[in-house]
């Protein structure tokens, strides 16, 4: 299983695909970051760092979405300052269940 940062890579390679043609439909990359279902938290528990935030920059991510209950920040103002300087929106709120 690919982890968080090939995710958003791929992610960004497939919205660059799809080139600036008119469309109904968003091109704006959100990355959302949650635990899976049952995950064990005593042990995986998500982590976002500021090299995550690198990795939307150049994916051109413009929003990061995490769940505030159950995610991590490593170096929580380094996050903040690189996101602000990208202008990348950063949200936290408690995910609903799926």
């Amino acid at each position: 299983m690919e982890g968080t940062d090939a995710t958003i890579e791929r992610a960004g390679q497939i919205m660059s695909s799809l080139g600036k043609a008119e469309s109904t439909l968003s091109r704006a990359l959100t990355v959302v970051k949650m635990a899976k279902p049952n995950q064990d938290m005593r042990f995986d528990v998500p982590v976002i760092g500021s090299a995550t935030i690198e990795v939307m920059r150049k994916a051109g991510a413009t929003c990061l979405a995490i769940d505030a209950q159950k995610c991590l920040l490593l170096d929580g103002g380094a996050i903040f300052t690189i996101a602000n300087q990208n202008n990348i929106c950063i949200v936290a709120g408690p995910v609903l269940s799926l």
